[in-house]
């Protein structure tokens, strides 16, 4: 399963968008070419690709300051559940872009039935990346690196780039140590946020592989 980054969720540095939606949608490239024979799933994030009627739910908070918050991971834990039943899976492998990433690290700490994490460019740490941006930090959100701690024993890998300026390495190398795991981190040269992550990504296991 693969959970879309926070698209676009800013219009400039200092006005949110009116419309999340993924300009670039990452995720799905990476569904796309996802090296696996096991059914593959795109979860986009709250509010984007919604029209019309459905978007009088759809508050900015969304996919600004709440963008990891309670609600937000609460909403794609029940499609993941919904979809695993319409597939039959037993376990699940969970796959995250930028913001996605965060997404996948709070939902496999939450859920028992997540055999892999994987993370593209993923922010696994809001206050380290916060910071690092000189942005707000993201008051109404679940920070990923708080759940590290209880997820040390799942296969992991998250990838980044060293040419990332967005979510440079830093980010995913610290939660890398936070799980004891720093051999779970990889760091590849040249590609920006934006990708093209596909040519890149992989992973080497399915679940009830041991």
């Amino acid at each position: 399963m693969y959970i879309e980054g926070d698209g676009h969720a800013w219009e400039s540095r200092t006005r949110p968008s009116a419309d999340p939606t993924p300009r670039n949608p990452v995720a799905l490239r990476l569904a796309m070419a996802d090296p696996g024979a096991d059914p593959v799933l795109y979860l986009a994030r709250p509010c984007q690709y919604v029209q019309g009627e459905d978007r009088r739910q759809c508050s900015k908070r969304y996919w600004t300051s709440a963008r990891l918050g309670p609600e937000v991971i609460n909403s794609l834990d029940a499609a993941i559940t919904q979809a695993k039943a319409a597939c039959g899976a037993e376990q699940i492998i969970l796959v995250g872009f930028s913001g996605g990433g965060g997404a996948a690290a709070l939902l496999a700490a939450t859920r028992g039935d997540v055999a892999f994490l994987g993370t593209v460019a993923g922010n696994l740490d809001t206050e380290t990346w916060a910071d690092l941006q000189g942005v707000s930090q993201l008051a109404e959100s679940l920070n990923p690196m708080a759940v590290a701690p209880s997820l040390q024993h799942l296969p992991q890998r998250h990838l980044s780039s060293n040419t990332d300026a967005v979510m440079p390495p830093e980010i995913s190398e610290g939660f890398c140590r936070a799980v004891n795991q720093p051999e779970s981190c990889v760091v590849i040269s040249g590609v920006q946020h934006g990708g093209p992550w596909q040519r890149y990504w992989g992973y080497d296991y399915s679940p009830g592989k041991p």
